[in-house]
């Protein structure tokens, strides 16, 4: 049974302001299960407390570039298909992303698995760029990375340590939070090799 109230306002708007409605998917009882809640409510707190001590927040994060062309769907002449063939990238890449809350991005790609062995070598990389920009970025900058088995690992962690790395780990499914999620959806919604270079091992 609709209620009326509700079927007139959703067709008001439909008409009015041209909209539609799309069902929103139930988040999964894990994802927000009391102690994800928690977690995420501490560390929403503790990033807004940084932001506000004039913190600069430095988000890492990885995803697979595994094909050229992105786009599913094209304008295409009556009769033809508008859907776009995959274009596969072998071997795959690995995007390991750096991008912090005053718009800097730091990137770095690879023909490999990203694993501990791998993160440990990107900070290295990256702490030696942050030094020759600026030495004290300890003290003004934190990096913001989710719970991927790499990013806390014992042995990343060390590396943290022993590199004086100011870091903050996001609570469960926080991806909003996370600059990075945003870059990579939009690297990824068009043709990346328009000149259909060949792609391989280097």
């Amino acid at each position: 049974q609709i209620d009326v109230k509700e079927w007139v306002v959703r067709n008001t708007m439909k008409k009015d302001l041209g909209m539609s409605f799309k069902k929103v998917k139930a988040a999964s009882a894990h994802s927000n299960s009391d102690k994800n809640r928690v977690c995420r409510q501490q560390f929403a707190l503790k990033f807004i407390e940084l932001l506000v001590a004039g913190k600069t927040i430095l988000n890492i994060d990885e995803t697979w570039v595994g094909m050229c062309d992105f786009r599913r769907m094209k304008w295409q002449p009556a009769g033809s298909t508008n859907s776009v063939a995959k274009l596969q990238m072998q071997p795959r890449i690995s995007m390991i992303t750096g991008i912090d809350s005053n718009g800097h991005v730091y990137l770095s790609l690879l023909q490999s698995n990203t694993n501990a062995k791998v993160m440990e070598i990107f900070i290295h990389k990256l702490v030696k760029v942050l030094d020759s920009e600026n030495e004290g970025w300890r003290a003004t900058t934190v990096w913001l990375c989710d719970n991927a088995p790499y990013h806390v690992s014992m042995s990343t962690l060390n590396v943290f340590q022993a590199l004086r790395i100011p870091v903050l780990f996001t609570g469960p499914h926080s991806y909003d939070a996370a600059p990075c999620e945003l870059f990579f959806a939009h690297f990824k919604r068009a043709d990346i090799n328009p000149r259909k270079v060949p792609t391989g091992k280097a």
